[in-house]
């Protein structure tokens, strides 16, 4: 019923890629280029399970416990890859054999884990994750904002095309990789502590796997030749994922990031994306943009 690999080398990734596409809303960080790179940055051993050639569950070992492969820090959205309410019935007899909880981080409110837990599990709310539907062109974005945050984008993207030193443009592609580092270093005290070596290793890991996979979105907002804030998208099942951004804190009069973001939203109108998802955090800046919320939680199963 149950093959258990401790590695991913054993997994046929068509497989793998089915099982996630059969979710209802397709998480990219499940895939094998998000999940690869992941565990070759930070897994120290890993549990795979492949039940009835119709389910699948990765974890990986943390000190106390095992844990969704992909974490708890950089994989937004998680969840085990079947709806068959055996294969979870089946999974609970199984890890009652390992002598350590299950944790789940990163459930959305319609994930399977959720759909199937048990009275007896640990169920926390742990963060907010904002999203926007698309579906129209840009213009009709703009007018489902509210009247207050529709008025200050529109000044805001004014403002930076009037005032920018030779205009702006938008660069996009994995060339442009070292200037999105730069500029997420650039960004924060918080954001510089969180680029060491160890993270930077795994962002350009995971860069050169979407890129392969034709999911990633790597942009970068120009003043003439002066780079003033870039962003890493996940692009995948018709949903452009808002991973990460940085700026140059110098341009902040102009408000570098939130123009690039609404360039970036602009150009998922363009290309038929059905959806912008700003993924885990309640910033200001994603409400202005229109976010709605999703909740997410954590479940533990002891």
């Amino acid at each position: 019923m149950w093959r258990w690999y401790d590695n991913l080398s054993g997994l046929d990734e068509s497989f793998w890629l089915e099982r996630v596409l059969e979710q209802l809303r397709p998480s990219p960080f499940l895939t094998p280029s998000f999940l690869k790179p992941w565990s070759a940055s930070f897994a120290k051993e890993i549990r795979v399970g492949v039940w009835k050639e119709r389910g699948l569950i990765m974890f990986h070992r943390k000190p106390n416990a095992w844990e969704l492969l992909g974490g708890q820090d950089v994989a937004d959205r998680l969840d085990g890859l079947c709806a068959d309410e055996e294969f979870w019935r089946s999974l609970r007899r199984q890890a009652r054999q390992w002598n350590a909880p299950l944790e789940f981080p990163n459930l959305a409110y319609d994930s399977e884990a959720l759909r199937h837990r048990d009275p007896s599990d640990i169920l926390e709310l742990t963060d907010r994750s904002p999203f926007v539907p698309l579906g129209g062109s840009f213009t009709e974005y703009l007018q489902a904002l509210v009247r207050k945050s529709r008025h200050e984008l529109k000044r805001k993207i004014a403002k930076a095309e009037r005032e920018a030193a030779d205009g702006l443009t938008l660069r996009s592609g994995l060339e442009h990789l070292e200037t999105f580092l730069h500029l997420h270093r650039l960004s924060s005290p918080d954001k510089r502590s969180f680029m060491q070596d160890e993270v930077e290793r795994f962002f350009r890991a995971l860069c050169l796997s979407l890129d392969r996979a034709g999911m990633l979105g790597l942009q970068v907002l120009f003043a003439g030749e002066t780079p003033l804030a870039a962003l890493m998208e996940i692009r995948f099942a018709g949903v452009v994922h808002l991973y990460n951004s940085g700026y140059d804190p110098t341009y902040s009069p102009l408000s570098p990031g939130l123009v690039l973001i609404a360039k970036s939203i602009e150009q998922a109108c363009l290309e038929g994306f059905r959806e912008y998802d700003f993924l885990r955090g309640d910033e200001r800046y994603k409400y202005h943009l229109g976010g709605r919320d999703r909740e997410v939680f954590k479940l533990t199963w002891f």
